[in-house]
């Protein structure tokens, strides 16, 4: 048991003999895999049997040819045997017309005609709209780019503004705002054409003089009234008390 014991916990006499761990072994495996990469085999096409054969509408005639090496019993055998195989298809396949064949086949490719017209007609009718769009977006960056050209300055080095600037143009949507003088107002209208006149009529030194006496008569009697009326006040609040 002892010598047993020693063997199995004993060093390994060659380091290449020591066994692999098995996440490494899977490691090198995959790596392996990586760098050799196996080609995928395509699935070959399945043959063409019998009941392949029995399915076609168009039976195919047989060609009797001794082989080699057969004898004159088993070629009768089996040219008897494809002879009658040929006869069961017949009995057994579905009545045709041709002629109902071929119409059927000259409708479907008209209708298939017709099918790629209307694709084609809505494909060209969906290339010109894109490209009206495409044309009107490009209209439409031009008038911008002309525009802050129109609005743009070009400012020299030193120079200085004395003044606000002066449009020549007006904006695309910009909105017409009356001045306070041009609103028509309809004191306007009910001042005749003489109210509208700036400068007065001369008067002569006669006339002149009238006005004024008028007026002096006028201002004399309005400062009496508001004596009397002071007066008239101070005695009811005297009579009161």
């Amino acid at each position: 048991m002892k010598e047993r014991k020693k063997k199995i916990n004993s060093k390994p006499i060659d380091q290449h003999m020591e066994e692999i761990p098995y996440k490494l072994r899977e490691i090198m495996k995959s790596r392996m895999e990586m760098d050799n990469p196996k080609k995928k085999k395509k699935p070959k096409p399945a043959r063409q049997g019998t009941l392949n054969s029995e399915l076609q509408t168009d039976i195919p005639v047989p060609k009797f040819k001794r082989r080699k090496k057969e004898s004159v019993g088993a070629y009768l055998n089996r040219m008897n045997q494809e002879t009658q195989h040929v006869m069961f298809l017949s009995k057994n396949q579905p009545d045709r017309c041709p002629e109902m064949e071929e119409e059927e086949e000259v409708v479907g490719e008209e209708k298939e005609g017709c099918a790629q017209k209307k694709k084609s007609q809505k494909k060209k009718e969906f290339d010109r709209r894109r490209l009206d769009k495409i044309l009107k977006k490009k209209e439409d960056k031009k008038e911008i780019i002309m525009e802050k050209n129109i609005f743009k300055d070009k400012v020299q080095f030193g120079e200085v503004a004395m003044e606000p600037p002066i449009f020549t143009s007006k904006p695309r949507k910009s909105t017409v705002q009356t001045k306070p003088g041009e609103k028509p107002l309809l004191l306007k209208k009910l001042l005749g054409a003489e109210s509208r006149q700036s400068n007065p009529p001369v008067l002569s030194l006669a006339r002149k003089r009238l006005i004024d006496e008028e007026r002096e008569r006028v201002i004399q009697a309005y400062r009496q009234l508001k004596k009397q009326k002071v007066q008239s006040g101070k005695e009811i609040s005297f009579q009161k008390s």
